[in-house]
């Protein structure tokens, strides 16, 4: 789960007024296969707060990969992975939220939980889930509630 979703080779449309410019957290938070980098570590080719230093030639799941807060403007500032700490990917039928290990807890935090929660509620309505991997423990959110699923490797 903690692995890159597969996205079109062509740029989706961003929200307005934002980009990666200076967000480097995907580049901690998630897994590069084509780079054997685990999740929850920083790539090598990472210019922390700056961005990739082999931009040019960066592998595929690096150039189609988009957070959610940078595709989706209903989310406000506090989103934004250079502050909440979070990286949101939406799925087919879940939201996946990759938190960083060294603030596992914060999206048990406002604003964060009750749209957490809220997003529960309309995922589980429609036959699908949010999950929550606090570093590489992956969390199924509930309306009212969690369930833990395990450990990623």
């Amino acid at each position: 789960m903690t692995e890159l979703t597969q996205r079109p080779e062509e740029v989706p449309p961003l929200a307005p007024g934002r980009s990666c410019d200076g967000c480097t957290a995907c580049c901690k938070l998630l897994s590069i296969p084509a780079l054997k980098k685990p999740a929850q570590t920083w790539c090598e080719h990472c210019n922390i707060g700056k961005g990739c230093r082999t931009y040019d030639t960066r592998p595929t799941d690096c150039r189609t990969f988009f957070c959610g807060w940078v595709l989706d403007q209903a989310l406000g500032p506090a989103w934004d992975p250079r502050h909440s700490c979070m990286i949101l990917k939406f799925e087919a039928n879940r939201i996946v939220i990759h938190v960083d290990k060294d603030r596992r807890d914060a999206w048990r935090k406002e604003p964060y939980l009750a749209q957490i929660r809220s997003w529960a509620a309309q995922a589980i309505a429609a036959r699908g889930e949010v999950l929550v991997w606090e570093g590489l423990d992956g969390i199924r959110v509930l309306p009212n509630g969690e369930q833990r699923i395990g450990r990623s490797m």
